[in-house]
Order: structure tokens, then sequence, then C-alpha cells
């Protein structure tokens, strides 16, 4: 019976938890909840407390992706997930072992990237349905998330010399131009940019050098 009381006693302690507030599984909370739209931010709802999403380069096999996963205690190890993949990455949205506060997320997001596999690690926001573009139910249970990569309309195609300051200065990178609308460019960050792809976005934004800067924004269906 002692054994068995201390067995139990020895899970409960190293089963991590959310919420309690360890200083050191806690740092300050980085979620953005809005982007620019018609010059005005536009909020994107609610962080989820219960998910993040993984971006994982997509020379990655499923074993490493597994591997990692099964490693850190902070997931849920029960949850189904799905990989969803993209030209270039990976993106996995992966139930946390409890609801978690934002600073509890920002610290595990940081310990994601740690990991050599992880290009990037980001919040995930409420959605209140399940419903796609065309109205039709997708599942029973949705995030919103966001990938690597945000679009920018520069003003000037011909002079890039303002994009190719804010790049280097942002540690990010162009994909590409687009192939109809020469003003327009999509560009990547991953874990070594000054932030992720929405807070890039929302900077590049900012910097008042462009005329929009917008995340690219999914639905990710959970159940």
């Amino acid at each position: 019976m002692k054994n068995l009381l201390f067995l139990i006693l020895f899970v409960f302690f190293l089963t991590p938890s959310c919420d309690e507030k360890e200083s050191s599984n806690v740092i300050p909370c980085t979620f953005v909840d809005y982007w620019y739209y018609n010059d005005e931010p536009y909020s994107l709802g609610k962080m989820s407390g219960d998910y993040i999403l993984l971006g994982v380069e997509s020379v990655n096999t499923i074993e490493l992706i597994e591997e990692f996963i099964t490693s850190k205690t902070y997931f849920d190890q029960g949850f189904e997930y799905k990989v969803h993949e993209d030209s270039h990455y990976s993106y996995i949205a992966l139930k946390l072992y409890k609801t978690c506060t934002c600073e509890e997320i920002a610290w595990i997001l940081e310990d994601a990237k740690e990991n050599s596999i992880v290009s990037s690690a980001h919040y995930t926001i409420e959605s209140a349905d399940c419903d796609n573009l065309i109205f039709e139910k997708s599942g029973e249970e949705c995030v919103y998330a966001y990938s690597n990569f945000f679009h920018i309309r520069v003003k000037d195609p011909s002079d890039l010399s303002d994009l190719n300051h804010t790049l280097s200065e942002t540690n990010t990178w162009i994909k590409e131009q687009n192939d109809f609308m020469d003003n327009w460019f999509s560009i990547y960050t991953d874990k070594d940019s000054r932030g992720d792809a929405l807070q890039m976005a929302n900077y590049f934004y900012e910097t008042g050098l462009f005329d929009a800067s917008e995340p690219d924004i999914f639905q990710i269906v959970i159940e």
C-alpha cells in the first residue's frame, strides 16, 4: 500500500501542470490577437489554452516528429493529431496536457523551438464553430492558426529597398512574388526571425513602408 501511495505521489509531481505558476515554466505572454485589415486592427479572437501549432520542415520524417512529440510531457500523448502539409512545412496542431495560461504557453513555445526539427511554434485561436468558407460544417471542434508566411503589398514594385531593409532587420525572407500582382510578396519566417509570422505581419504594416500586410490564417479541424 505504501509503495502504491508513493507511486501515485511520484506521478503526480512529475505530471506537468499548467494550472500552477512555476517561475521556470512561465515567461511573458507574446500572444497577438489582431492583424491590420483596411488600416484598422481586426480582432482574431481569444487565445486557445488547449492547443499549439508546430511548424516542421517537410524534409523531416513522421518518425522524427513522433519522437519529438512523445519526448515532451506537456503534450497530451493520447491526442490523435494530423499532419497538414504545404510545399515547405508540415503543420501539426497539438493538444496540451492541461489548459494553460498565455505565459505558460509562451514558455512551451520557446521550449519546443529548442528542438532542431521545429521551425516554428505558434499560439492557436479559439473558433466558435467549424464552418468552412462556404458555411459547411467541417468537424466538431476547430481552432484557428497561422502559418510561417505572411503577405505584403509594396508601394512600388520597381523599388524594393524598403522591403530588403525590413527583411534584413527582421531576419525574414521572400518566399515568392505574386505572378499576377507584382506588388504583392509572400514573406516567410522561422524561429530565428524577430517574431512569428503574425507578429511580423503587424510589424511590417506598422512601419508605414507597405500598403498592406496580411497573415496566412487558416482553420484546423481538431475532431
